[in-house]
Order: C-alpha cells, then structure tokens, then sequence
C-alpha cells in the first residue's frame, strides 16, 4: 500500500509518535511503517527488553526512539514509567492506541479474573493511555489519535463476551475523545480491523495466511497519519478480502489468488 503525504499544507510531518504494545506483533509493525515514513517514536511494552528489535529496527530506518517498560492496564506504571519517556517532549504528533490481548470464554465460564484482566488492557489501558497522551497532542496542531480495534466493537461473537465490551467501550472513548478536542484540531480515527495474522491468542503469524498480514495493518495506520492535515478519518472497517469482517459467512476471494505480503 502506497503512503501519499500531504504537500499542499506545508507541514513538516516529522515528529513523534507513542505507539502501545510496540514490541511485536501490530504494534511493531505500526512503528516501523511510522519510522519509514519519517516519524520519531515513543514505544511502550510490558517489558522494555522486549523492545529491544523494534527500537534497532526503527532507528535503521531513521527513526529517533525512546523506549519504556509500560504496562498499560497499570495506572501507576503509566504514571511513572510512562510519563518519564515523554518529559522531555514538548509535544506528540500523534498517539496509537494498540495494547491489547484476550482469551474466549462463554459468558456463564468466564473467570472474573478473566473479565478484569481483559477490560484492563483493552479498555483501562486505552483510557490510560489517551489521558496521559491528551496534554501532549493539545500541543501539536493536527495531532492524530488512532486506536486499534476490531470487528467485536461492531458484533457480538459468541465467546468473546468481555473483548467485545471492551472494544465496543474503546470506540465510545475514542468518539468522546474526539468531541472534547476536535475543536483543538486533533483528529482521532477508530481502525476496525478483522483477523490479523499476529501472536494473538497463542497463534504465530503464518499460521493464519488468509487472514491481514501485519504490514498491510500497519500501512493502513501509517496512511492515517500522511492524510492532508484537515482530513479526519473517523472510522475505518478492514479486513483482508480472502476472510471475513464480522460473524457473517460472506464471499471470499480465492487466497491462491492473491499476493499476501508478511
């Protein structure tokens, strides 16, 4: 997928990004298509070690990177470790909402760990995130919030009773974002993606080929942030044309057909 950069308005893009869940997966793949296309990166992960390959990549595509052991479910941890890799920034360009994680269970065998654990990642971490990154985008005119989420905002999958809440409460975040600072200039976009061929729930990407690949995720994200700088894409719905977007059986392309990058 092609990036187009807006000319027209005479903006410099370069600037940084906070990218969640950055160490694998979409989030690295995000950060990397943001590093290539000029971006400097603030990166966040559980365990900062563990972003150790997507910082090094980054920088090889020239990329500024600061990097910070986060856990987003953790208020304090936002607080602290991730507040200290952003106080020598004056401003963001932009905020990824992207940490995320889930197991499926019916709703009547769904541990209330299991309930809390979920929400917690996906929807406290998200409102966590925004809250910290908020002051910093009100600093950059234009600024792009984009937070990463899922068919199961729109559908109610069978199973997946405490993902779906969680997303479906992460784009009612994202919308309340959006009416409290659009008047300020910042843009937020909702990225409703089907499968995605990642490590999510145990898998290996390869192991899901007809699903997205991770690159083709990440170039979707990074086209959002080369938009003309007036230009709010407010929700985007994808999937890869070889599965399915929601629970509905649908027409799918032939996969032999098709080229998928990894």
């Amino acid at each position: 997928m092609s990036i187009v950069t807006d000319t027209s308005s005479g903006a410099d893009p370069k600037g940084y990004v906070l990218v969640s869940g950055a160490s694998r997966g979409i989030g690295r793949g995000i950060a990397l298509a943001l590093a290539r296309a000029g971006f400097d990166l603030v990166l966040w992960g559980r365990v900062r070690a563990d972003l150790g390959d997507t910082a090094v990549a980054a920088r090889a595509r020239g990329a500024e990177v600061i990097c910070a052991g986060v856990d987003v479910s953790d208020p304090d941890s936002v607080s602290t470790a991730g507040a200290e890799s952003v106080a020598r920034l004056h401003s963001l360009r932009g905020v990824v909402v992207n940490a995320g994680g889930a197991t499926w269970s019916p709703i009547a065998r769904t541990a209330t760990t299991e309930w809390r654990n979920t929400l917690a990642t996906n929807l406290d971490g998200a409102f966590y995130t925004i809250r910290a990154g908020l002051p910093l985008l009100s600093n950059n005119p234009w600024a792009q919030l984009v937070g990463i989420s899922s068919d199961s905002a729109s559908f109610s999958f069978p199973t997946r009773g405490a993902y779906c809440a969680a997303k479906a409460g992460l784009a009612s975040l994202l919308e309340t974002a959006r009416r409290e600072h659009r008047g300020a200039g910042l843009r937020v976009s909702a990225l409703a993606l089907s499968r995605v061929d990642t490590h999510f729930r145990g898998k290996q990407p390869g192991d899901r080929p007809e699903a997205m690949s991770i690159s083709e995720a990440a170039a979707l994200v990074a086209n959002v942030f080369a938009l003309p700088r007036r230009i709010e894409i407010r929700e985007l719905k994808a999937s890869s044309i070889t599965t399915t977007f929601g629970p509905y059986p649908e027409h799918q392309a032939d996969a032999t057909r098709c080229t998928i990058d990894g």
